[in-house]
C-alpha cells in the first residue's frame, strides 16, 4: 500500500515505467482518509490525463515508477500458480503420511481442482496479453532500426549534420533498448507462467495398497481304501 506521504513529494515530477520511458508528470492524487492513495492522475505530453491505479505504482526515493498493466496481472496469477502449486504438493505429503483422511482427502482435491481450473483461465488470458504486447514491441523494435538505417544514411550522404545526428541516434538507440528491455521481461513472464502452470497439478490419489493374499490350495485328502472282498466260489 502506498501512502500519500510517501508520494506527495513527487507531485509535478516526472513518472516513469521500469524501463526508462517516461510517462508524464505526476499532477494529482486520490487516497482514502486513512491517508493510502487510491489512485493517481499523470499528464502526458499530449497533454491528456491519465488515471493509474495505485496497485500499478512504485515509490523511490528518486522516482516514480508506474507498472505496465500486463506486468501487475501477469504477477497475480503468478502468485496464485505457485500457492496453488505448494498446497497441492502439502495435500498429497498430508494424504500420504496419513495425516488426513480419504475424505477430507476428496474435498480438500475437488476445491483446488476448481481454483486451478479458474487461475488456467486466467493465466490463458494474460499470457494471450503479453504476446499481443510482444507482437507490438517487435513491430516497435523493426520501426526504430528502420529510423536508425535512413538516418546514418543521410548523415553519411552529408545531408544530416554531426551532431544533429548524434543527437538523434542516441534517442533512437535509447528507444530501442528500452523496448528490448520490456521484450525480454514479457518472455520471462510467459516462461514462468507456463511453468507455473505445469507444476501446479492436483495431485493423484495414492492408491492404499490391499494385501491380498493367495488361496491355500490344499492336497486332497488322500481316504484309505478298504480292501476289496474277494470270493472263492467252488464248482
Amino acid at each position: 500500500m502506498v501512502s500519500i506521504d510517501e508520494i506527495e513529494k513527487h507531485l509535478g515530477s516526472k513518472v516513469r515505467d521500469p524501463y526508462g520511458r517516461i510517462l508524464g508528470v505526476l499532477s494529482s492524487i486520490y487516497s482514502d482518509v486513512d491517508g493510502s492513495v487510491t489512485g493517481i492522475e499523470v499528464m502526458r505530453e499530449d497533454g491528456y490525463l491519465s488515471y493509474i491505479p495505485s496497485e500499478r505504482v512504485n515509490v523511490s526515493p528518486e522516482t516514480l515508477i508506474v507498472l505496465p498493466e500486463w506486468r501487475v496481472e501477469a504477477i497475480k496469477v503468478e502468485q496464485q500458480l505457485d500457492r496453488a502449486r505448494k498446497r497441492a504438493r502439502a495435500l498429497e505429503e498430508l494424504f500420504s503420511s496419513k495425516e488426513i483422511g480419504s475424505q477430507a482427502y476428496e474435498e480438500m482435491k475437488k476445491s483446488l481442482e476448481a481454483t486451478l481450473s479458474r487461475l488456467k483461465e486466467k493465466a490463458k488470458s494474460v499470457r494471450s496479453t503479453l504476446r499481443k504486447r510482444l507482437g507490438e514491441l517487435e513491430d516497435e523494435i523493426l520501426h526504430i532500426d528502420k529510423a536508425i538505417n535512413h538516418l546514418k544514411l543521410g548523415y553519411t550522404s552529408g545531408e544530416i549534420g554531426e551532431q544533429r545526428f548524434k543527437t538523434s541516434i542516441e534517442g533512437l538507440r535509447s528507444s530501442k533498448a528500452k523496448a528490448i528491455d520490456e521484450k525480454s521481461d514479457i518472455e520471462k513472464h510467459l516462461e514462468l507462467l507456463e511453468k507455473l502452470e505445469n507444476e501446479a497439478i492436483v495431485p493423484q490419489k495414492i492408491p492404499i495398497e490391499v494385501q491380498t493374499t493367495q488361496p491355500k490350495i490344499e492336497a486332497p485328502q488322500q481316504t484309505q481304501s478298504k480292501p476289496i472282498e474277494v470270493r472263492i466260489v467252488s464248482s
